[in-house]
Protein backbone atom coordinates (compact mmCIF):
# COMPACT_ATOMS: atom_id res chain seq x y z
CA UNK A 1 0.00 0.00 0.00
CA UNK A 2 1.62 3.30 -0.76
CA UNK A 3 2.24 5.35 2.03
CA UNK A 4 0.53 8.22 1.50
CA UNK A 5 -2.91 5.72 1.20
CA UNK A 6 -1.85 4.43 4.79
CA UNK A 7 -2.42 7.72 6.82
CA UNK A 8 -5.28 8.63 4.20
CA UNK A 9 -8.25 8.12 6.67
CA UNK A 10 -6.27 8.27 9.90
CA UNK A 11 -7.83 10.05 12.77
CA UNK A 12 -5.26 12.78 13.76
CA UNK A 13 -5.18 14.48 17.05
CA UNK A 14 -4.78 18.11 16.18
CA UNK A 15 -2.45 18.32 19.35
CA UNK A 16 -0.80 15.49 19.03
CA UNK A 17 -0.31 16.22 15.16
CA UNK A 18 1.43 19.05 15.92
CA UNK A 19 3.73 17.39 18.59
CA UNK A 20 4.26 14.92 16.07
CA UNK A 21 6.48 16.81 13.65
CA UNK A 22 9.30 16.64 16.68
CA UNK A 23 9.66 13.26 16.44
CA UNK A 24 12.05 13.72 13.75
CA UNK A 25 14.39 15.83 15.89
CA UNK A 26 17.24 13.73 15.86
CA UNK A 27 19.09 15.28 18.82
CA UNK A 28 18.82 17.84 22.14
CA UNK A 29 21.33 19.98 19.27
CA UNK A 30 17.91 20.48 17.53
CA UNK A 31 16.44 22.39 19.81
CA UNK A 32 19.48 24.86 20.63
CA UNK A 33 21.56 25.41 16.81
CA UNK A 34 18.51 26.01 14.01
CA UNK A 35 19.04 22.78 11.41
CA UNK A 36 20.52 25.41 7.94
CA UNK A 37 23.43 25.92 10.37
CA UNK A 38 24.47 22.51 10.19
CA UNK A 39 27.03 20.59 8.54
CA UNK A 40 24.06 18.11 7.28
CA UNK A 41 22.08 21.14 5.83
CA UNK A 42 24.80 22.16 3.21
CA UNK A 43 25.75 18.90 2.60
CA UNK A 44 22.00 17.72 1.45
CA UNK A 45 22.12 20.99 -0.61
CA UNK A 46 25.66 20.38 -2.27
CA UNK A 47 24.30 17.08 -3.41
CA UNK A 48 20.49 18.10 -4.32
CA UNK A 49 21.47 21.43 -6.53
CA UNK A 50 23.33 20.06 -9.86
CA UNK A 51 23.17 23.85 -10.96
CA UNK A 52 26.27 25.92 -9.91
CA UNK A 53 24.60 29.25 -10.23
CA UNK A 54 21.76 28.14 -8.24
CA UNK A 55 23.86 26.32 -5.52
CA UNK A 56 26.05 29.37 -4.95
CA UNK A 57 23.07 31.86 -4.72
CA UNK A 58 21.91 29.66 -1.48
CA UNK A 59 25.18 29.56 -0.02
CA UNK A 60 25.32 33.76 -0.29
CA UNK A 61 21.66 34.63 -0.69
CA UNK A 62 21.73 35.10 3.21
CA UNK A 63 24.59 37.38 3.16
CA UNK A 64 22.54 40.66 3.12
CA UNK A 65 20.30 39.70 5.41
CA UNK A 66 22.64 38.91 8.02
CA UNK A 67 25.02 41.92 7.61
CA UNK A 68 21.35 43.94 8.04
CA UNK A 69 20.65 42.47 11.36
CA UNK A 70 23.62 42.28 13.04
CA UNK A 71 24.13 45.80 11.77
CA UNK A 72 21.37 46.77 13.79
CA UNK A 73 21.90 44.60 16.99
CA UNK A 74 25.57 45.79 17.56
CA UNK A 75 24.09 49.42 17.07
CA UNK A 76 21.59 48.56 19.81
CA UNK A 77 24.18 46.78 22.05
CA UNK A 78 26.85 49.50 21.84
CA UNK A 79 24.15 52.09 22.59
CA UNK A 80 22.83 49.85 26.06
CA UNK A 81 26.68 49.30 26.89
CA UNK A 82 27.26 52.76 27.43
CA UNK A 83 23.92 53.87 28.98
CA UNK A 84 23.65 56.17 31.44
CA UNK A 85 20.71 54.14 32.60
CA UNK A 86 21.44 52.93 36.70
CA UNK A 87 21.15 49.33 35.45
CA UNK A 88 23.99 49.64 32.95
CA UNK A 89 25.92 51.69 35.39
CA UNK A 90 25.88 49.42 38.19
CA UNK A 91 27.19 46.52 35.40
CA UNK A 92 30.29 48.97 34.38
CA UNK A 93 30.97 49.70 37.92
CA UNK A 94 30.85 45.74 38.83
CA UNK A 95 33.35 45.13 35.89
CA UNK A 96 35.46 47.82 36.75
CA UNK A 97 35.99 46.62 40.44
CA UNK A 98 35.95 42.41 39.35
CA UNK A 99 32.50 41.99 41.30
CA UNK A 100 32.46 38.49 40.09
CA UNK A 101 29.65 37.83 42.43
CA UNK A 102 27.13 40.22 41.33
CA UNK A 103 24.83 39.47 38.80
CA UNK A 104 25.55 43.13 36.96
CA UNK A 105 29.08 41.86 36.54
CA UNK A 106 27.66 38.94 34.32
CA UNK A 107 25.00 40.84 32.49
CA UNK A 108 27.74 43.33 31.39
CA UNK A 109 30.34 40.67 30.28
CA UNK A 110 27.42 38.86 28.03
CA UNK A 111 27.18 42.46 26.54
CA UNK A 112 30.29 42.76 25.86
CA UNK A 113 30.64 39.39 24.27
CA UNK A 114 27.93 39.56 21.98
CA UNK A 115 29.47 43.08 20.94
CA UNK A 116 32.56 40.65 19.95
CA UNK A 117 29.92 38.08 18.27
CA UNK A 118 28.49 40.60 16.06
CA UNK A 119 31.62 42.89 15.27
CA UNK A 120 33.21 39.20 14.07
CA UNK A 121 29.59 38.31 12.52
CA UNK A 122 29.84 41.93 10.24
CA UNK A 123 33.69 40.63 9.12
CA UNK A 124 32.77 37.49 8.05
CA UNK A 125 29.87 38.26 6.50
CA UNK A 126 31.71 41.03 4.10
CA UNK A 127 34.49 38.71 3.44
CA UNK A 128 32.21 35.50 2.46
CA UNK A 129 29.91 37.44 0.05
CA UNK A 130 32.88 38.81 -1.74
CA UNK A 131 34.74 35.66 -1.65
CA UNK A 132 31.83 32.95 -2.69
CA UNK A 133 30.29 35.27 -5.14
CA UNK A 134 33.44 35.38 -7.26
CA UNK A 135 33.37 31.53 -7.70
CA UNK A 136 32.16 30.50 -11.58
CA UNK A 137 29.60 28.37 -12.14
CA UNK A 138 31.16 25.37 -13.05
CA UNK A 139 33.41 24.89 -9.86
CA UNK A 140 30.76 26.03 -7.41
CA UNK A 141 30.79 22.75 -7.03
CA UNK A 142 34.05 21.58 -6.23
CA UNK A 143 34.23 24.73 -3.91
CA UNK A 144 31.58 23.93 -1.95
CA UNK A 145 31.55 20.53 -1.22
CA UNK A 146 34.51 20.91 0.69
CA UNK A 147 33.89 21.09 4.64
CA UNK A 148 36.47 23.86 4.62
CA UNK A 149 34.57 25.84 1.97
CA UNK A 150 30.88 24.83 3.84
CA UNK A 151 32.17 25.70 7.29
CA UNK A 152 33.87 29.16 5.89
CA UNK A 153 30.15 30.11 4.10
CA UNK A 154 27.96 29.13 7.75
CA UNK A 155 30.62 31.03 9.64
CA UNK A 156 28.95 34.54 9.41
CA UNK A 157 25.47 32.71 10.29
CA UNK A 158 27.18 31.28 13.44
CA UNK A 159 28.41 33.91 14.57
CA UNK A 160 25.68 35.84 14.23
CA UNK A 161 23.57 32.82 16.71
CA UNK A 162 25.90 33.53 19.13
CA UNK A 163 25.66 37.11 19.34
CA UNK A 164 22.08 36.66 19.25
CA UNK A 165 22.07 34.02 22.26
CA UNK A 166 24.41 36.22 24.23
CA UNK A 167 21.66 38.79 23.78
CA UNK A 168 19.45 36.72 25.14
CA UNK A 169 21.63 36.07 28.08
CA UNK A 170 22.67 39.42 28.90
CA UNK A 171 18.79 40.70 28.85
CA UNK A 172 18.06 38.10 31.28
CA UNK A 173 20.40 39.00 33.70
CA UNK A 174 19.52 42.61 33.63
CA UNK A 175 15.55 41.69 34.24
CA UNK A 176 17.36 39.84 37.45
CA UNK A 177 18.97 43.44 38.34
CA UNK A 178 15.70 45.39 37.59
CA UNK A 179 13.12 43.36 39.10
CA UNK A 180 11.75 40.95 41.76
CA UNK A 181 13.46 37.05 41.30
CA UNK A 182 10.31 35.90 40.94
CA UNK A 183 9.28 37.87 38.03
CA UNK A 184 12.92 37.88 36.36
CA UNK A 185 12.71 33.64 36.96
CA UNK A 186 9.12 34.13 35.11
CA UNK A 187 10.57 35.73 32.15
CA UNK A 188 13.65 34.37 31.63
CA UNK A 189 11.43 30.80 31.53
CA UNK A 190 9.16 32.57 29.10
CA UNK A 191 12.10 33.35 27.15
CA UNK A 192 14.13 29.75 26.82
CA UNK A 193 10.92 28.23 26.10
CA UNK A 194 10.07 30.33 23.42
CA UNK A 195 13.59 30.25 21.75
CA UNK A 196 13.55 26.26 21.93
CA UNK A 197 10.36 26.33 20.57
CA UNK A 198 11.01 28.34 17.22
CA UNK A 199 14.31 26.45 17.04
CA UNK A 200 13.02 23.06 17.14
CA UNK A 201 10.22 23.86 15.16
CA UNK A 202 12.22 24.65 11.92
CA UNK A 203 14.89 21.96 12.84
CA UNK A 204 11.50 19.70 12.35
CA UNK A 205 10.94 21.17 9.46
CA UNK A 206 14.21 21.31 8.33
CA UNK A 207 14.72 17.32 8.96
CA UNK A 208 11.38 16.49 6.97
CA UNK A 209 12.66 18.10 3.55
CA UNK A 210 16.20 16.98 3.80
CA UNK A 211 14.88 13.06 4.66
CA UNK A 212 12.18 13.20 2.55
CA UNK A 213 14.25 14.23 -0.49
CA UNK A 214 12.20 18.21 -0.85
CA UNK A 215 15.88 19.41 -2.02
CA UNK A 216 15.57 17.68 -5.22
CA UNK A 217 13.62 17.87 -8.13
CA UNK A 218 11.75 14.13 -7.39
CA UNK A 219 8.15 14.70 -6.43
CA UNK A 220 8.10 13.59 -2.70
CA UNK A 221 4.21 12.72 -3.35
CA UNK A 222 4.39 10.64 -6.59
CA UNK A 223 3.08 12.26 -9.77
CA UNK A 224 -0.88 12.10 -9.21
CA UNK A 225 -2.43 15.69 -9.12
CA UNK A 226 -5.25 14.97 -7.98
CA UNK A 227 -5.37 12.83 -4.77
CA UNK A 228 -2.52 15.15 -3.62
CA UNK A 229 -4.69 17.66 -3.48
CA UNK A 230 -7.26 15.79 -2.19
CA UNK A 231 -5.50 15.67 0.96
CA UNK A 232 -5.91 17.37 3.68
CA UNK A 233 -3.04 19.69 5.78
CA UNK A 234 -2.89 17.27 8.67
CA UNK A 235 -2.81 13.97 6.47
CA UNK A 236 -0.44 15.57 4.41
CA UNK A 237 1.59 16.51 7.72
CA UNK A 238 1.51 12.68 9.06
CA UNK A 239 2.19 11.60 5.36
CA UNK A 240 5.54 13.67 6.02
CA UNK A 241 6.26 12.55 9.17
CA UNK A 242 5.92 8.62 8.38
CA UNK A 243 8.09 9.73 5.04
CA UNK A 244 10.82 11.15 7.74
CA UNK A 245 10.74 7.90 9.89
CA UNK A 246 10.79 5.27 6.91
CA UNK A 247 14.24 7.57 5.82
CA UNK A 248 15.66 7.34 8.87
CA UNK A 249 15.41 3.60 8.93
CA UNK A 250 16.53 3.38 5.06
CA UNK A 251 19.20 5.51 6.14
CA UNK A 252 20.15 6.12 2.29
CA UNK A 253 23.91 8.06 2.12
CA UNK A 254 23.74 11.58 0.97
CA UNK A 255 26.10 11.44 -1.72
CA UNK A 256 23.51 8.56 -3.33
CA UNK A 257 20.18 10.32 -2.25
CA UNK A 258 19.69 12.43 -5.30
CA UNK A 259 21.32 10.04 -7.31
CA UNK A 260 18.95 7.63 -7.48
CA UNK A 261 14.80 7.52 -7.68
CA UNK A 262 14.85 7.87 -4.33
CA UNK A 263 10.95 7.99 -3.64
CA UNK A 264 10.86 4.16 -5.37
CA UNK A 265 13.82 3.01 -2.99
CA UNK A 266 11.92 4.46 -0.36
CA UNK A 267 8.40 2.59 -1.82
CA UNK A 268 10.25 -0.24 -2.18
CA UNK A 269 11.49 -0.31 1.70
CA UNK A 270 7.46 0.71 3.26
CA UNK A 271 6.77 -2.55 1.13
CA UNK A 272 9.26 -4.53 2.81
CA UNK A 273 11.85 -5.03 0.57
CA UNK A 274 15.42 -4.29 0.86
CA UNK A 275 18.08 -1.54 0.31
CA UNK A 276 19.43 -1.53 -3.25
CA UNK A 277 20.77 1.65 -4.33
CA UNK A 278 21.99 0.35 -7.38
CA UNK A 279 18.37 -0.73 -9.35
CA UNK A 280 17.53 2.89 -8.92
CA UNK A 281 20.80 4.59 -10.26
CA UNK A 282 19.23 7.41 -12.17
CA UNK A 283 20.31 6.89 -15.91
CA UNK A 284 22.99 10.13 -16.10
CA UNK A 285 24.51 8.90 -13.13
CA UNK A 286 25.36 5.42 -14.66
CA UNK A 287 28.84 4.48 -14.92
CA UNK A 288 30.17 6.89 -12.17
CA UNK A 289 31.59 6.40 -8.24
CA UNK A 290 29.80 7.58 -5.38
CA UNK A 291 32.47 7.55 -2.45
CA UNK A 292 32.53 9.32 1.18
CA UNK A 293 34.40 11.96 -0.08
CA UNK A 294 32.12 15.18 -1.65
CA UNK A 295 33.89 14.03 -5.62
CA UNK A 296 32.51 12.46 -8.23
CA UNK A 297 34.45 10.52 -10.42
CA UNK A 298 33.56 9.20 -13.80
CA UNK A 299 34.80 5.22 -14.07
CA UNK A 300 34.77 2.92 -17.47
CA UNK A 301 31.69 1.25 -17.53
CA UNK A 302 30.58 -1.39 -15.51
CA UNK A 303 32.26 -5.20 -15.70
CA UNK A 304 31.47 -8.35 -15.92
CA UNK A 305 31.26 -10.33 -12.17
CA UNK A 306 30.63 -13.27 -10.55
CA UNK A 307 30.53 -14.04 -7.10
CA UNK A 308 29.49 -12.20 -3.55
CA UNK A 309 30.26 -8.02 -3.93
CA UNK A 310 33.61 -6.80 -2.34
CA UNK A 311 33.53 -4.63 0.50
CA UNK A 312 33.55 -1.66 -1.60
CA UNK A 313 30.90 -2.90 -4.19
CA UNK A 314 27.24 -3.94 -4.92
CA UNK A 315 26.12 -6.33 -7.32
CA UNK A 316 23.28 -5.65 -9.05
CA UNK A 317 22.71 -9.43 -11.35
CA UNK A 318 25.67 -9.50 -13.33
CA UNK A 319 27.38 -5.94 -12.52
CA UNK A 320 28.50 -4.48 -9.96
CA UNK A 321 29.21 -0.89 -8.91
CA UNK A 322 31.53 0.59 -6.65
CA UNK A 323 29.52 2.26 -3.64
CA UNK A 324 30.73 2.87 -0.14
CA UNK A 325 27.76 3.65 2.55
CA UNK A 326 29.14 6.99 4.04
CA UNK A 327 25.89 9.00 5.36
CA UNK A 328 25.61 12.18 6.69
Amino acid sequence: MPLVNAVEDRIIDPIGNRLSWFSTISSIFDVIIPIELTTSWYTHIVYAKHDGATLRTLFTQRFAAISTMVSLLVSTQIAVMFSPSEPTQKARDAMANLEWGLVSFWAGTFLAISIIFSICSLLATLSAWAIFNAVGNDNSHIILRSTMCQNAAALPVRLALLSIYTFFIWLNLFWHVIAQRWMALVLSLFCLLFVIYVTSMYSAVGRVIMYSGALGDEDIMGKNDAYKESMTGQNLANALTEKVKLAKEANVPVNMQYKIRYQDQLQQLEEGGSLRMEEFILPEFRGTEFTSSSMITALPPPTEASGNSTDNNVNRGDLQYPFTSSSV
